[in-house]
């Protein structure tokens, strides 16, 4: 009898785990009406979950709601690595149901598994933000509760969860002591995502005031900007006499109030990494060698040659009545040198044209290169954007003395197309090509004032609200 009864009793709790996996109601309703204590039964198997554990971690929300109503105790029952339902729903994302666990059992978020997680690690650890929210709202004290040295906050950092982040950052605000508490490796959350090279978390920790900026940390972990530039970006006057001192070296201190435009300032350094800057610097260095490469070769290999002895009028020479040289063509110069336009009334030398051309196209490339090995410091937008004007500069004027010396070498029966067809075009390619090239960077120009003016009427409708609202009512701006 004894024996029917323990196998009818496994067959029951067989059936709930089952009824636990489908999320079935309906079986968990025959069930209780069968053996109305088939839940208080489930204490005495050796099953490692019970079915709350199983509904809560499959997401079935009705099944977890019909558990509780038969017995909320089952909330507080702790599997063999000591997990809670709110634990498993928790790591799931499962947000209505850890609605219902902890009307049953707030207490169970301070409840540590195993390892020493509460529910609210595992839904930072995730990224699991709606959970973050029911959560902190539930019991603000797990917010406090650290694991292995990290902060709920660094775990967020630490995961590169910045949704989760942001969601607990709007309720500590108030306490700066936490915000910028260090983990066991001595990191603040803001060190934390500089080290894991986390540039959009860092740029968003930046912009809130209460975040301590350690510039010394920063370089040391990965942010290696110039000296000037950090002093540049963070030395803000303050109209306060409170301040903060921001050793950068032994020989340079910063004073700084932890201002939001500090914060900005450096934010938009951090956005150029020094990666970014060594690899434009290379393929500039690059490009400038070999423009100033063919620059050189055109002037000491000048098309047409040179005259290789001194040559008189009937020997060829074109001008036999320039008085500077004698009535001939000196030898060693450029034959092209001496010719000129046919056109009488325009007494242009397209020769000097095509050497100035090159000599212009040669001198930026080589003024590029010197700047580039000379150990200037060239890791900000100014620097970068003169060594790209340079380049420019260059290349344009390499293009120029490209077609000029193809006029110079062209055959007679080619004049036609190199001075219509083809010069024509080449000209308004180059030409569209710079007006592309300057549209966008006037487009560019144009989009940062307006982002500046807005700027400003923002802080002006701002500061005739604030002139206008009585000290003893709170004022509101909204944007």
């Amino acid at each position: 009898m004894e024996i029917g009864a323990r196998e009818h009793d496994e067959d029951s709790t067989h059936k709930l785990y089952e009824a636990s996996l489908r999320g079935s109601v309906r079986s968990l309703n025959t069930l209780m009406q069968n053996d109305p204590l088939i839940l208080r039964k489930t204490s005495l198997t050796s099953l490692r979950e019970t079915p709350l554990h199983i509904s809560a971690l499959l997401g079935h929300l009705d099944f977890t709601k019909a558990l509780l109503n038969h017995k909320p105790e089952l909330a507080k029952e702790l599997d063999s690595l000591k997990h809670s339902p709110l634990h498993l729903a928790s790591a799931e994302g499962h947000v209505q149901i850890v609605k219902e666990l902890l009307l049953a059992n707030k207490d169970a978020c301070l409840v540590a598994d195993q390892d020493g997680r509460i529910p609210l690690h595992l839904a930072a650890m995730r990224g699991r933000v709606e959970v973050v929210q029911e959560l902190i709202s539930a019991n603000f004290d797990s917010v406090l509760v650290k694991f292995h040295g990290d902060t709920v906050l660094h775990l967020c950092v630490r995961y590169n969860h910045l949704e989760a982040l942001k969601i607990m950052l709007r309720s500590l605000l108030h306490d700066e002591g936490f915000l910028n508490s260090k983990n066991h490796q001595g990191y603040s959350i803001l060190e934390l995502s500089a080290t894991l090279k986390q540039f959009q978390t860092t740029s968003y920790l930046l912009s809130i005031p209460q975040i301590r900026v350690d510039v010394n940390s920063l370089i040391e972990n990965g942010f290696t900007m110039l000296q000037k530039d950090l002093q540049e970006a963070i030395a803000v006057p303050s109209t306060k006499s409170e301040t903060k001192t921001l050793p950068l070296s032994p020989n340079v201190t910063l004073h700084h109030r932890n201002e939001p435009q500090a914060q900005a300032s450096l934010r938009q350094l951090l956005k150029f990494d020094s990666d970014r800057y060594e690899k434009t610097r290379g393929n500039l260095m690059v490009v400038a060698t070999l423009i100033a490469t063919m620059s050189f070769q055109v002037a000491v290999n000048p098309p047409g040659g040179f005259w290789q002895t001194d040559t008189k009028a009937d020997q060829g020479c074109p001008f036999p009545d320039i008085k500077a040289d004698q009535g001939y063509c000196k030898a060693g110069t450029a034959v092209q040198a001496y010719k000129q336009k046919l056109d009488p009334n325009n007494t242009t030398n397209d020769y000097r044209i095509f050497t100035a051309c090159s000599t212009v196209s040669f001198s930026a490339s080589m003024g590029i290169m010197l700047l580039l090995i000379s150990g200037v410091p060239l890791k900000n937008k100014v620097s970068v954007g003169i060594l790209i004007l340079g380049m420019f500069i260059s290349v344009l004027f390499a293009a120029a003395t490209y077609m000029m010396s193809i006029g110079f070498v062209k055959a007679p029966h080619d004049k036609r197309f190199f001075d219509s067809l083809g010069g024509n075009y080449y000209v308004l390619f180059w030409a569209g090509l710079l007006c592309v090239i300057v549209g966008i960077h006037v487009l560019r120009i144009c989009c940062w004032l307006l982002k500046k003016l807005g700027r400003l009427l923002y802080l002006i409708v701002k500061w005739l609200f604030k002139v206008r609202t009585p000290d003893n009512q709170p004022s509101r701006v909204v944007v």
